[in-house]
């Protein structure tokens, strides 16, 4: 099943007698059966559950956020006494905190299991197996997606108010906000603990200075507004997905909107030209519209998450698709694409209805009512 490589050697004494079936629910349930870890299948099993309805919730992809999470706790069947000594064999990169508490190399060890023995080389699965428990430093909405699965699924005894006011932010889409309340519970209890990880350390700190950052009422109205703009690309993507056959103008104008968006988000990003098509034609499909839709809501989030104070006063210089020269200030670029968008999708519910189609209410009021 596997080629003849130290890692795989050194791992696949786990995988004796298991072979890829290309079910990766199967693969995974036939793993842990044959290593008799039904209490870790069966967490894997709610992990996924959460990780699949999260994902849809904020915009991810679900597909993957069910890869990750079925893969996330692999290398549980690694007894705890043997994990620094096989991450040590396969290369892994150690921390002193590893070393005196090895069992948090889990995370890193399910990454390389996913990778050497599953076979998946997605790095947006694999980077966010690697740190599922502690999460990391420059965090993607992925990351932090199949991060708080782990954390919302447990069915711990006792109350625990901290991981009630979890739930309740995920469920009310405050994602950030529900990664900070476990982080900050966790650093709070940090001289009960064993080990608090620096990642650990390092995202709470990044994700308290984004707070910090976020009482600029600005940019705060701005991180709404492009949330809208998230929520009503998805409602639309999700109208389309109703149709046997999309009608080929909508589906037109809709890829324009994103590829917009895209051109704009690398003119902020510090890039003066993109090749991108602002009307793209060739390949154009609803799952062309899908996964730019996806990257275009994680781009702009990373962008305001990136935005420190101060920075919507600046300007960007850029090339048009003509390759005339502009500056424009970024508060203005930022308005623009949100304003280009709602025109567009209103043309799209035009050509909708003479489809007798019945388009989705997009309006930013029916957002803000649903969002509170």
């Amino acid at each position: 099943m596997m080629e003849n490589t130290n890692d795989e050697q050194v791992l696949g004494k786990y995988a004796a007698g298991f072979e890829l079936t290309g079910s990766l629910l199967q693969d995974v349930g036939t793993f842990f059966k044959l290593h008799q870890d039904t209490d870790t299948w069966e967490h894997t099993l709610k992990v996924t559950s959460h990780a699949v309805r999260i994902a849809r919730l904020y915009g991810a992809d679900p597909q993957k956020a069910e890869q990750a999470a079925l893969l996330h706790d692999v290398s549980n069947v690694i007894p705890v006494s043997r994990m620094l000594e096989t991450a040590e064999e396969i290369g892994i990169e150690i921390q002193d905190e590893e070393r005196t508490y090895p069992r948090i190399l889990h995370q890193k060890l399910s990454r390389a299991m996913a990778e050497k023995l599953f076979h998946i080389t997605d790095e947006e699965i694999l980077r966010a197996i690697e740190c599922h428990t502690t999460l990391k430093p420059h965090a993607a909405l992925f990351d932090k997606v199949v991060f708080i699965a782990d954390k919302v699924s447990w069915d711990l005894p006792g109350d625990h108010p901290y991981l009630n006011e979890v739930r309740r932010q995920v469920d009310e889409h405050q994602l950030d906000k529900a990664v900070f309340a476990y982080l900050d519970h966790v650093w709070s209890q940090r001289d009960k603990m064993k080990l608090v990880h620096s990642w650990l350390i390092q995202a709470r700190e990044e994700l308290l200075e984004l707070a910090e950052n976020e009482t600029d009422p600005v940019k705060r109205h701005l991180m709404r507004v492009y949330d809208h703009m998230s929520w009503a690309n998805r409602e639309i993507i999700n109208r389309l997905q109703e149709e046997q056959n999309v009608p080929e103008r909508p589906l037109s104008l809709f890829a324009h909107i994103l590829s917009a968006e895209a051109v704009w988000l690398s003119r902020l990003n510090g890039s003066m030209q993109t090749t991108r098509e602002i009307w793209p034609s060739e390949g154009l499909n609803l799952q062309y519209c899908i996964d730019l839709a996806l990257a275009n809501a994680e781009g702009y989030r990373q962008y305001f998450a990136n935005l420190g104070a101060g920075q919507l006063k600046g300007e960007v210089s850029y090339r048009s698709s003509k390759g005339e020269p502009f500056t424009s200030a970024i508060l203005d670029i930022l308005t623009h694409v949100s304003l280009h968008g709602s025109y567009h999708r209103g043309q799209i519910a035009t050509h909708l209805r003479m489809e007798n189609i019945t388009p989705p209410m997009t309006d930013y009021i029916l957002y803000a009512r649903n969002d509170g």
